[in-house]
């Protein structure tokens, strides 16, 4: 009978450290599933800023092309201008030429 009830004290102790065991494991696994979680909300908080900012850049881009689609015109529009006021002078040139005061 003593060694059944030793058999028995030793299955007991198996258990209890299995189940020890057990739960260590358990909450390393917790402390590791929130550590993921932290770093997961930190990433993703990171990933939206870097998507504002890249929106951002995008916008400051656009900007900066329709500024200089802007001067393009504008320098278009004041070279045919010039060419306008050129073309003029020379018009008014011949006449002078022609009435024999140049």
């Amino acid at each position: 009978m003593f060694f059944f009830l030793l058999g028995r004290e030793g299955k007991v102790e198996q258990l209890s450290a299995e189940k020890l065991a057990l739960e260590q494991r358990a909450a390393e696994q917790a402390e590791t599933l929130r550590e993921l979680t932290s770093a997961n909300a930190a990433l993703s908080a990171r990933a939206l800023q870097l998507a504002q900012e890249a929106a951002a850049a995008q916008d400051e881009v656009r900007a900066v092309g329709a500024v200089s689609e802007r001067d393009q015109a504008q320098k278009l529009a004041l070279l045919e201008e010039i060419n306008l006021v050129q073309t003029e002078n020379g018009s008014l040139r011949q006449q002078l030429r022609a009435l024999g005061k140049l």
